[in-house]
């Protein structure tokens, strides 16, 4: 089985308003589509469109030739807590697949090394300039499985953002050990990441949007976004049926409605990772998988906001207290 990672959601339906438009997706992908570039979208007439990008589009940056989304800044440093996929990160990087975490407080994962986040000025050009990144924590992985089988289920990981910055040039590049003396700047305009309720849960039938990095940079140096409907559980089983029947590997993955939602839309290799918002633009998930046959449905495989953070939590309350202590500044404002 080989898995569609991909994604930059790319829904075709640009054009109509995000409040009332209605999903007419085709199945079969055509060159005379037009998957709208972020600059697109903010230069064109859908005020309501414009105005939620530009809520959340300062959260999602690039990780590698892929996506991560900053869920939150609600901790004890104002730091960004990101997720991503296990598949973006490479899962042999990880020197145990049995769930851990990393004590940033004296361990130095950090890495400058293609991550990049908009600038807070909210410019929509990433520039030159790196961010650094430090993987948190991971949670169980399967033995047999490898970053193109990943299963919904275990495709996502945590890690922070501070405030260290590099700019391109001969690379790699290492950040010094955390900094946790400043809160983390981040275009950000409406506090989207400080919010009571900084994300939600999925509602069938509901326009989403969702934001990432195509790894085509020639085309989409800025980035891409999309809108899409949320599948209900019975259509999400019903394109099960029509992806396996199309021959696509995606019918071979059984829907699992405890840890994921499908969005009516089509996908670009490079979006994994990238973030589904609602309307109020708190976070829904992360997608990780997308069909890819030119005869099947054109779905996205998003992983559960609610699904992470109980599977953040379980492992969380699986600590000692000693350990949670190393955890929780980090994750303290969203447990």
């Amino acid at each position: 089985m080989q898995a569609k990672t991909v994604l930059s959601v790319l829904l075709i339906i640009f054009g109509t308003s995000f409040q009332s438009c209605k999903q007419n997706n085709p199945i079969v992908p055509r060159s005379d589509l037009h998957v709208p570039k972020i600059e697109e979208i903010l230069n064109g007439n859908d005020q309501n469109l414009i105005n939620l990008l530009n809520k959340v589009r300062g959260s999602v940056g690039r990780r590698g030739a892929v996506s991560k989304t900053i869920w939150s800044r609600k901790n004890d440093y104002g730091l960004g807590l990101y997720i991503s996929a296990n598949h973006v990160y490479n899962i042999s990087g990880w020197n145990s697949r049995n769930a851990q975490f990393f004590d940033l407080s004296s361990e130095n994962l950090g890495i400058f090394e293609t991550s990049q986040i908009p600038p807070i000025n909210g410019s929509i050009a990433l520039g030159n300039t790196l961010i650094a990144d430090f993987p948190l924590m991971h949670f169980n992985i399967s033995s047999g499985a490898t970053n193109k089988t990943l299963l919904p289920i275990e495709d996502f990981y945590l890690g922070i953002i501070d405030n260290q910055r590099a700019e391109q040039g001969p690379l790699p590049k290492y950040p010094e050990l955390i900094k946790t003396s400043a809160p983390l700047q981040l275009y950000d305009p409406e506090n989207r990441t400080r919010a009571n309720q900084t994300w939600n849960t999925s509602i069938a039938g509901e326009k989403v949007i969702a934001v990432g990095y195509p790894q085509d940079e020639t085309n989409y140096p800025n980035g891409a976004v999309a809108y899409g409907k949320i599948l209900s559980d019975t259509e999400a089983a019903q394109a099960i049926q029509k992806l396996k029947s199309a021959g696509d590997a995606e019918g071979d993955i059984a829907y699992n409605s405890s840890a994921e939602f499908f969005v009516e839309a089509q996908a670009i290799a490079g979006m994994s990772g990238g973030g589904v918002f609602n309307s109020d633009g708190q976070l829904l998930g992360i997608m990780v998988r997308a069909s890819d046959n030119e005869n099947a449905p054109k779905i996205i495989r998003v992983v559960k906001m609610s699904y992470i953070i109980s599977t953040m939590k379980d492992f969380y309350n699986s600590l000692s207290e000693t350990v949670k202590s190393k955890i929780r500044p980090f994750i303290s404002g969203e447990i």
